[in-house]
């Protein structure tokens, strides 16, 4: 039988809630029963070791020792509430965890960035996130996977290159044979990009081998190929395929080819994609049926 002067403190009943930050835990005696029982109920509420430790002034080590000789939560009780609290924890950070969402982060770069765990961050993401949201990260990744067209100094440098090859200035035909061969800009690249290959040889400090041709206007620019995009939507209904939108183009004048469009705005594949985001943002900038429009 136990003598009446020994406790038993491995049945302790831990409190179902407790304040850590109204505890007077540095006024306690070390290895008072009220000590036990708060390192008890932070760990049960998913404080590491290292956090307690810290909080009482002593080592994880002591913590564990404590708690080992005094009992506390399991192994998945732990895991469960560490997880609760990392949930907590993102959910009252959530507009700056959206925030990054949108702008393309991942969850993992995102929560490294706000000191969370990326677990958490993950599902409070997909139990948060808003139609909205989704359709301006869908945006942004589109944008950020678009194709970088080349700059008027790769277009310089090919060209130099290819002079080199042949020995003197290069015809255009010349100049397209090379440039399929090295992976350089392509012709049409260049004709676009420079408006005309007299130019093009101009820029690279060349003299043409002919009378200087009359510079070329850009018609389709970026901002009249996504115009033209739109419209074809709105014709077509649907948002289409590179087969589906040449055919629909051909014989078209007010039209671009598939090809300028690529040329301009990148792969098709980041075209529809873009094409997606914008129409998910518009939808969701309606007003819902019946709702009034303020002025």
């Amino acid at each position: 039988m136990p003598s009446p002067t020994t406790r038993n403190t491995s049945q302790i009943t831990l409190p179902t809630v407790l304040d850590p930050a109204a505890c007077d835990d540095c006024r306690l005696a070390p290895g008072s029963l009220q000590r036990v029982r708060q390192m008890q109920a932070l760990r049960q509420q998913g404080w590491s070791l290292d956090e307690i430790a810290l909080r009482f002034g002593v080592s994880r080590e002591r913590v564990r020792q404590i708690l080992h000789a005094h009992g506390g939560p399991g192994a998945q009780d732990i895991a469960d509430a560490r997880r609760r609290r990392a949930e907590k924890q993102a959910e009252e950070r959530i507009d700056e965890l959206l925030a990054l969402w949108r702008t393309g982060e991942q969850p993992r770069s995102a929560a490294d960035k706000l000191g969370l765990q990326a677990a958490a961050c993950r599902s409070t993401i997909d139990r948060f996130a808003t139609d909205v949201d989704r359709a301006a990260r869908k945006a942004s990744m589109a944008g950020a996977r678009r194709i970088q067209t080349y700059s008027d100094r790769d277009i310089i440098l090919a060209l130099t290159s290819v002079s080199v090859r042949v020995g003197r200035v290069p015809s255009a035909k010349e100049y397209a044979a090379h440039a399929r061969a090295l992976n350089y800009p392509s012709l049409p690249t260049v004709l676009n990009r420079m408006g005309g290959w007299t130019h093009a040889l101009h820029a690279a400090g060349m003299r043409p081998l002919s009378a200087p041709a009359r510079r070329r206007k850009r018609r389709w620019t970026e901002e009249s190929c996504w115009t033209a995009l739109r419209a074809v939507v709105g014709e077509i209904g649907e948002i289409p395929t590179v087969l589906a939108y040449e055919r629909h183009a051909s014989g078209r004048a007010d039209l671009p080819s598939a090809a300028t469009l690529r040329n301009r705005l990148g792969r098709w594949s980041a075209i529809t994609t873009q094409l997606a985001a914008q129409r998910e943002l518009a939808r969701a900038m309606q007003p819902a049926p019946g709702q009034a429009v303020s002025a």
